[in-house]
């Protein structure tokens, strides 16, 4: 008996076809480009016989990251998840402006079996002929993002040479942009607290958590961070001032600073109102500055740092010596001052110069001085070595 194999028929169905748009402003002419290439994408796609619609990513934010980009992320797990057969693009621009990002995504998908087509070149990555084409075209669309950063640079120094800067939606609490200028607002009462407070000698979390308190919140809505406090204490805009060009430029494609790159800052001094005079800011400015030399010197200490920080040294090792709390016996606590090295090391097996409790260290100290051991007394001592059998005192050169 003769026996005929028949093939299975595979059961056949339209390609599943994704369409993806992208702009790279959003200014509003922009947006009507983004929702007409949706309109006419979706239009040709209904008029093919061989394919259906199954989805439109669009993207409206600017950028060469892929991971930057939302819609484009979306799309691509779609079709690693075997929901696309096609995407449809304008342009390889509008697919990835950075050369390896573009063959990454696509080499990506052709291992699904996923073909990226592009309109205006004209080019389907499942042509075995165009990779050394894809990779020109996508050199170009590189190069042609590097201009346009170069040029948009270009126009920022330009503006600031002239004095000229844009505020970017008024991110400057206590400010308001009147016709392009700063001036003072109903919320500049917060940065003369924050600046007054600093000078007095409160600490960041004291100063943070009074202003919370007060129900002082950024224009996110969230309570001032202390980071975003010690930022206002070092913004020159708060004396009338203002610094252009702050940072480095960036890098176009990975968005990081350029350390190595010349760039040039302009300093508008009196540029606008001040909130905080130039007494106060220059007294913030040197305590910020002897508070970064005591953390140097002893490294980091919290809340406002004692008048001693910088004058007790280590006998056995000259590091300097820190202030820090223990607990007794009972359960009391105390301020001891060790070294700064102490707690480094394996299981804390740092430095083993001697300790001082702070009660018999400023005892000591008044019956030398023959007066109380105070903050204005403390230039009266230029350095004091803790040392196992006790401390020795060098006193300062007053004249």
């Amino acid at each position: 008996m003769e026996i005929i194999r028949v093939a299975a028929k595979l059961k056949s169905r339209k390609a599943w076809i994704a369409v993806y748009c992208r702009v790279s402003t959003k200014l509003e002419e922009q947006e009507d480009s983004l929702e007409m290439q949706r309109q006419a994408y979706t239009s040709i796609i209904r008029l093919r016989s061989d394919g259906e619609l199954v989805g439109v990513y669009a993207d409206s934010i600017s950028g060469l990251s892929a991971e930057k980009r939302p819609e484009f992320m979306r799309m691509i797990r779609d079709a690693m998840a075997g929901k696309i057969d096609h995407i449809l693009c304008k342009s390889v621009s509008r697919f990835s402006r950075n050369v390896s990002e573009c063959k990454k995504y696509t080499d990506m998908l052709r291992t699904k079996n996923v073909t990226v087509e592009f309109e205006k070149e004209r080019f389907r990555t499942d042509d075995p002929t165009g990779t050394f084409l894809f990779s020109l075209m996508s050199a170009i669309a590189e190069n042609e993002s590097r201009s346009i950063s170069e040029n948009i640079r270009w126009g920022y120094r330009e503006r600031f040479r002239r004095g000229i800067y844009n505020l970017g939606n008024n991110r400057i609490l206590g400010y308001d942009s009147v016709d392009g200028k700063l001036v003072p607002n109903s919320d500049a009462w917060i940065i003369r607290t924050i600046f007054r407070q600093f000078a007095d000698g409160i600490s960041l979390d004291r100063i943070r958590k009074g202003l919370a308190e007060k129900g002082v919140l950024t224009k996110k809505g969230t309570p001032l961070s202390i980071g975003e406090i010690q930022y206002k204490l070092r913004n020159e805009t708060y004396r009338g001032d203002k610094l252009l060009y702050k940072s480095p430029p960036r890098d176009f494609i990975t968005k990081r600073p350029l350390p190595d790159e010349e760039y040039e800052q302009n300093y508008l001094k009196g540029d606008h109102e001040a909130i905080v005079d130039a007494e106060l800011w220059d007294a913030v400015q040197e305590k910020i500055k002897r508070n970064l030399e005591l953390q140097a010197k002893v490294g980091r200490f919290g809340g406002r740092p004692h008048f001693l920080y910088g004058t007790l040294f280590c006998g056995d090792c000259g590091n300097p010596m820190r202030r820090v709390s223990v607990t007794g016996v009972k359960g009391k606590k105390k301020k001891v001052w060790v070294c700064r090295d102490r707690y480094k090391g394996k299981h804390g097996r740092g430095c083993k110069g001697a300790n001082i409790k702070e009660e018999k260290l400023m005892g000591d100290l008044e019956k030398l001085l023959g007066e109380p051991m105070v903050e204005e007394n403390v230039d009266r001592i230029k350095r004091v070595t803790v040392k196992k059998n006790g401390m020795e005192v060098e006193m300062a050169d007053i004249g």
